[in-house]
């Protein structure tokens, strides 16, 4: 499938708060249910977007690999490939979703990771490894190594949003050198344990994020979202023309580069149900006008930030972006996603 045709939603199961909560009380059940409800409603749905937890396999790997594999079963039931996202970066104070701390993986932030050598390909055989780098890598060798080659991937989103702070924005910037040395060895760890399918990176929208990650994806990815409701002079994306300005320059880096273009998380959030719809034509007319599939975030309601109502939890500045309420019904005029459905199927 053509990165273009890619068409669907983000994913994570309704009954927890986390990704740790979420996938240590896995219920497949719901997610049946869920699933189901997101093909009836969205019948082209063709790939999702399916946040993993390290955390959970850590405490229980055979579990977690039973529930990955239930879980992929499920969707290819439903004619879905799968992008799992492999590690989380971005950090919420309204309900963070948890994932890898910066001083996990930047030298000299905690007594875990002091090695001046951490994340080396390179190391001398029985040289120290830090204790991150070590739990990483079981990670990865339990789930790449167990489905390097499965049909039913699409393409593994190795970080979700990396480099997501003003130091992302400086080259020389130690934190950030060090986020990408950790990158590149989630890059070349995969590879080498076989990964047949496209690696990629889903980037914060924030154009120097894509070009800091283009020579470590096989497939390019970005979050193009028009934060209609941002007050932040960092928000590159917040009014339209911004926005526009940003899904052009990541269509010549992509182009440039050779690689395919995926909106991989998208449509900012909206309270209300029209607005919300308004934020959907606008984003994703302008995607599709430069060829850019996309996997919208989120198909259904969830204790996870920014995908529920305010009687369910907290809900941030980004609203909410659920496509399907708790009850199993589509938000107010939401069907209208189905009318930016690849044109070839």
């Amino acid at each position: 499938m053509k990165s273009s045709d890619v068409y669907g939603f983000n994913y994570d199961g309704s009954w927890g708060t986390s990704g740790l909560d979420v996938w240590q009380h896995h219920d497949h059940g719901t997610m049946a249910v869920e699933i189901a409800r997101g093909k009836a409603a969205f019948p082209k749905w063709n790939t999702a977007r399916w946040w993993l937890s390290h955390e959970a396999y850590q405490r229980n790997p055979e579990r977690f690999l039973a529930n990955f594999e239930a879980g992929l079963t499920l969707f290819a039931s439903h004619d879905i490939l799968v992008m799992p996202v492999i590690f989380n970066r971005w950090r919420d104070p309204v309900c963070d979703f948890g994932g890898v701390a910066l001083d996990h993986i930047v030298p000299g932030l905690s007594s875990w990771t002091r090695a001046e050598d951490l994340f080396d390909l390179d190391r001398a055989e029985g040289a120290p490894v830090a204790v991150a780098e070590r739990l990483f890598t079981e990670y990865l060798e339990g789930l790449i190594g167990a489905y390097a080659d499965d049909q039913r991937i699409y393409s593994w989103d190795l970080c979700n949003e990396p480099l997501m702070g003003t130091y992302g924005l400086d080259p020389e910037n130690p934190i950030r050198i060090a986020e990408l040395t950790w990158l590149t060895w989630v890059y070349k760890t995969c590879k080498k344990l076989g990964a047949t399918q496209p690696l990629t990176i889903g980037n914060y929208p924030h154009i120097e994020a894509l070009r800091a990650t283009e020579h470590i994806s096989d497939i390019l990815s970005m979050h193009p979202y028009w934060m209609w409701n941002s007050v932040s002079a960092h928000n590159t994306t917040a009014t339209k023309e911004g926005f526009e300005k940003y899904l052009d320059e990541c269509v010549a880096i992509a182009e440039a580069s050779g690689k395919g273009l995926i909106g991989n998380e998208t449509v900012w959030g909206a309270n209300d149900d029209e607005k919300h719809v308004e934020v959907m034509r606008y984003t994703l007319g302008e995607l599709k006008k430069r060829g850019i599939g996309f996997t919208a975030h989120a198909l259904h309601h969830s204790l996870i930030a920014d995908l529920h109502r305010a009687e369910y939890g907290p809900v941030g500045w980004p609203e909410t972006l659920h496509f399907i309420e708790a009850d199993g019904t589509v938000r107010k005029g939401h069907e209208a996603f189905n009318e930016f459905a690849p044109t070839g199927e």
